[in-house]
């Protein structure tokens, strides 16, 4: 009887995996089994043949169970909003700000993040800077989570087996398949996801993905060079309702959103783009600022099942922002993760 051949071997012979294969293979991985030389050898082969949905999800189930949980308590919606990063477009914190708007609207929150990847301010930099403890327990986050309706998981505590990676990554350089599993592996079991990617040609591979990992909703979108809902150009959409994917090209202005040029949504140092945040939470900041968040929260609230249609949602985002519920949410949830006395 021929000995099996390992699977980084299959895959640098082009090989493609079936889901209980991706799984194994990245369980290896994230055991710390697996050499920097073969691990290397199978990133790259994925990266020139191009992964599949089932791969992707294999690997994502496998980070999924290392990861450290979130205890939330079950509900029908919990959302969250986030990107793979690698846009390169250096924008203020958009999806950071969008989830305190949807918290603000009532829409459950587990947002996950990280420090900057490609930006000057990742999400978590923009919320430190707005003095948010990043290293809150996990069941302080849960807390914040079930009674105020937000919390926020740094990706680094939340995904330890990431190391046996880090250095392999590192030295390639190069973007490869971690750089999409973030937003596979919400550590809270997110039911409904607003998902920016930095390529028109993974909006319906990752929207098959979440099907294939049970998702309730998703929204997969690469907008126009962003990894969000942009303003400035056509956004590139594939959605998951239903069990059913619909793939489209969606334009700002057929939901009451005007155009604007990249240079408006530009961001800054994590101390800049908190103090963006926190004039749009309070009802100010610029009108692209303002657009382009109200564009990512109506999508979510759309996404989430709250409002009939995307134009709907941003009407609605836009009356939170002015009524600053978003605002107050990030207070409120900034002292809980401290430790302080909440306000009534």
């Amino acid at each position: 009887m021929r000995p099996a051949v390992p699977i980084h071997a299959r895959l640098m012979n082009g090989e493609v995996l079936s889901q209980a294969d991706a799984k194994a293979f990245m369980r290896e991985v994230m055991s710390g089994e697996m050499s920097s030389m073969r691990l290397a050898a199978a990133l790259a082969a994925l990266r020139v043949r191009g992964e599949t949905p089932d791969e992707i999800a294999g690997f994502a189930q496998a980070m999924r169970e290392n990861a450290v949980t979130v205890p939330v308590r079950p509900r029908e919606v919990l959302m969250d909003v986030v990107g793979t990063g690698g846009d390169g477009a250096h924008t203020f914190n958009i999806s950071t700000t969008t989830v305190f708007v949807l918290a603000g609207a009532g829409v459950p929150i587990a947002k996950h993040g990280n420090r900057a990847a490609s930006s000057r301010s990742g999400s978590a930099d923009v919320l430190e800077a707005l003095g948010v403890n990043l290293d809150a327990a996990p069941e302080v986050i849960a807390g914040a989570i079930d009674t105020l309706g937000i919390g926020f998981m740094f990706a680094r505590n939340y995904h330890p087996a990431l190391r046996y990676a880090a250095a392999v990554r590192s030295d390639l350089a190069a973007r490869t398949v971690f750089n999409v599993l973030g937003p596979l592996a919400n550590p809270a079991g997110a039911t409904h996801l607003v998902v920016g990617v930095y390529s028109a040609g993974l909006t319906h591979v990752l929207a098959e993905v979440f099907r294939l990992l049970g998702a309730q909703g998703a929204t997969v979108v690469y907008g126009d060079g962003l990894d969000e809902f942009t303003v400035c150009g056509p956004n590139t959409v594939s959605g998951l309702r239903g069990g059913e994917i619909v793939d489209r090209t969606m334009h700002p202005e057929e939901f009451g959103v005007s155009l604007y040029p990249r240079e408006a949504i530009v961001g800054g140092t994590p101390a800049e783009n908190a103090e963006i945040t926190r004039a749009l939470l309070t009802g100010g900041g610029t009108p692209a600022q303002r657009d382009i968040v109200a564009l990512n929260a109506g999508a979510a609230l759309r996404t989430a099942e709250r409002v009939g249609s995307i134009r709907e949602g941003v009407e609605q985002a836009r009356e939170v922002m002015r009524g600053g519920q978003g605002w107050e949410m990030l207070q409120n949830y900034a002292a809980l993760t401290r430790g302080e006395r909440v306000r009534g």
